[in-house]
């Protein structure tokens, strides 16, 4: 009996170091920063994070809060060798989002994953102001951009639908 107890706690052992082994693998091959994850949009439907200053929105794939750190990872499933204008843009929306939310906390940069490569892009006031340049651009004086569509079924499946003020779904 006493042998069965100690092959079973053996087996539960190597199969729980097994699974650690296992995440660090994936984190170290996505190039996923260390630390406790509060957002994540990879494995379930993430909820929208908004900045109410800004009225901008946005998913990232995964938050990692290490420390005072917070740090936003996306992963793309095309491969660049340099990152895409628009991907940055994006990762800079993260930013002016996630300082809002967390105003006492630092994000000092975002990881940009492609399939084969991976790139850190720094929060800089740089890439904020471009994207409050581009966001101004498409509302130009009209504030907040029009439902362009009539179709509820597109409302339905829209991951925006929570926030939107035009939704049809009400």
């Amino acid at each position: 009996m006493s042998i069965l107890i100690l092959l079973l706690l053996i087996l539960i052992f190597a199969f729980v170091a097994w699974m650690v082994y296992r995440s660090f693998k994936t984190s170290v091959r996505y190039s996923i920063p260390k630390g406790t994850q509060i957002y994540g949009d990879l494995i379930s439907e993430g909820k929208v994070l908004r900045s109410s200053r800004y009225a901008l929105t946005g998913k990232p794939d995964k938050v990692v809060m290490s420390g005072r750190q917070v740090i936003p990872y996306e992963y793309k499933t095309t491969d660049s060798d340099r990152p895409r204008e628009g991907h940055m843009l994006q990762m800079g929306v993260y930013f002016i989002i996630l300082e809002e939310m967390y105003p006492d906390k630092i994000i000092p940069y975002g990881v940009l994953r492609y399939r084969e490569q991976a790139f850190r892009i720094d929060n800089t006031p740089r890439i904020k102001s471009a994207v409050l340049e581009i966001a101004k651009q498409i509302r130009g004086n009209y504030g907040v951009p029009v439902r362009n569509h009539t179709n509820s079924g597109k409302c339905y499946k829209c991951s925006f639908k929570e926030g939107c003020v035009q939704s049809l779904i009400r």
